[in-house]
């Protein structure tokens, strides 16, 4: 399965209407979920280089599709470990990428990281996330929007009202 992923309508990272945010299009191929991201210069940190919020953000959103799409889970995030290695500019071009890792007890491990086009790694994250409880499956696919998704990844994210 590969593809677009869906939007979270409200997200800031990825909700194609929200005009304040990065409306970063997500997608999925073989265990793997990643985004190309520019990002100009009105979330920098310091200039020309991009806040680290902004990207942990980035990163915390890709584990979370990534261990979704191979779990099937809804998880949030317990633990994370940031790395920077080097600065991410602002304007200039880089890709996200993340992938689950395992499953051990409650704890759901994952990791994501930015690189350039040369797969030089400048942040990443380690994470721990752990099963939302007490969400309706209905309501949380409700608030995402399948307007760019491929066919089946529409399906996958479905299949959990059928759990």
């Amino acid at each position: 399965m590969k593809g677009i992923l869906p939007v979270y309508k409200d997200s800031f990272f990825c909700g194609f209407n929200r005009k304040d945010g990065l409306q970063l299009q997500m997608f999925y191929e073989k265990g793997l979920v990643c985004c190309e991201i520019n990002i100009d210069n009105r979330f920098e940190g310091y200039t020309d280089v991009l806040h680290g919020g902004i990207i942990f953000g980035i990163l915390d959103v890709i584990i979370w599709y990534a261990i979704f799409m191979e779990t099937k889970k809804i998880c949030m995030t317990r633990k994370t470990e940031t790395e920077f290695f080097k600065p991410v500019l602002c304007g200039a071009p880089y890709t996200a990428k993340g992938q689950f890792l395992r499953i051990e007890g409650k704890d759901v491990h994952a990791t994501a990281w930015i690189e350039d086009k040369n797969n030089e790694v400048y942040a990443s994250v380690y994470a721990l996330f752990r099963e939302a409880r007490n969400i309706s499956y209905e309501d949380f696919i409700n608030k995402f929007d399948f307007s760019k998704t491929t066919p089946s990844i529409k399906k996958h994210f479905l299949s959990i009202l059928n759990q």
